[in-house]
């Protein structure tokens, strides 16, 4: 699957940046920043052209950026060197086997999976003990997590869900919602994205 998902990106990395999606991410990332603290060390899975590594890391945090994309991978890379940040940057899944973080961000990467546990299982395994997890999903309860469906199915399909879907999926992955947000618009439940901060479940 994520083969099949870092190829069909690898075609849309040079148009993948634009006013819209700049807009958009602005907005999600204004509610992440708080989830983020200051100075952390973060794994940002499926970091695409760069946008939420690159933030964390402005914002003085110790990043690993990861896509199965190299050609999205390239397009960060040279915005990171552009402003001389100093990210790690990677393809290779295998760089980030028996590693861990405190953080943990997967913005805009789990809707494209019909199935999300696996991946979720995936990214509970980078996770420290105590660490927090912060993904996001289109909203199934919003009119706009509707639209991006409908014009995702002429690039990568996306697929919305609703609060209960994602906290039933995380619970039988062992994890469980210590935070719920919307962006664009920031009130709930019509915001076209659903941020989550996932956490072990003791």
């Amino acid at each position: 699957m994520i083969e099949k998902i870092g190829n069909s990106f690898d075609k849309r990395a040079a148009h993948y940046d634009n006013p819209i999606s700049a807009y958009l991410g602005e907005r999600e990332l204004r509610v992440i920043r708080p989830l983020v603290p200051p100075g952390s060390s973060v794994l940002d899975y499926g970091c695409g052209t760069g946008r939420s590594a690159l933030d964390h890391a402005s914002r003085g945090c110790s990043v690993t950026a990861y896509d199965p994309s190299p050609n999205m991978l390239s397009f960060a890379e040279t915005k990171a060197k552009q402003i001389g940040m100093n990210i790690e940057f990677t393809s290779t899944p295998h760089q980030l086997i028996d590693r861990t973080w405190p953080v943990v961000t997967c913005i805009g990467v789990l809707d494209y999976y019909p199935d999300p546990k696996p991946l979720l299982c995936e990214l509970n395994n980078y996770l420290e003990k105590t660490g927090r997890l912060i993904v996001t999903w289109p909203n199934a309860l919003s009119p706009f997590g509707w639209l991006y469906f409908v014009f995702s199915r002429f690039t990568t399909p996306s697929t919305p869900r609703t609060p209960r879907f994602i906290r039933r999926a995380a619970k039988e992955v062992g994890l469980q919602i210590s935070s719920l947000l919307y962006a664009f618009p920031g009130w709930g439940p019509f915001g076209h994205t659903v941020v989550v901060e996932l956490r072990r479940s003791s």
